[in-house]
């Protein structure tokens, strides 16, 4: 379970490190999967993190093949954790959204009665 909440907060911290990009290179936004699965492999190899050994499924011949793969787990589960993100940061503004054009409606409605 440990392993877990460390591959679910280095995920956050590719999430963000995509945002940053994203934010410094606009004119790459469609590249934001690139990018995901580059930090995410970098990150992997820099704290040589393989998550199979971490849940103890070995029997892998190569632990470099590991440690690329639980990477590009991290560059997925960095492009889920954004979208999900987008998600509720546009569902307060929908909500926000819907409220004032209610308010909007009632006043015309009160001016024509």
């Amino acid at each position: 379970m440990h392993f877990f909440a460390l591959f679910l907060f280095l995920a956050f911290g590719v999430m963000g490190l995509t945002m940053l990009g994203d934010r410094l290179y606009r004119r790459v936004r469609e590249g934001r999967p690139v990018m995901a699965l580059a930090w995410g492999a970098a990150l992997a190899w820099l704290a040589n993190l393989n998550m199979w050994t971490g849940w103890s499924i070995g029997n892998l011949r190569y632990d470099w093949v590991g440690v690329t793969l639980t990477g590009v787990a991290l560059g997925g589960s960095a492009l889920l954790l954004h979208a999900i993100w987008g998600f509720f940061a546009g569902l307060r503004r929908k909500f926000d959204d819907q409220a004032a054009q209610l308010e909007r409606t009632d006043t015309e409605l009160r001016r024509i009665a």
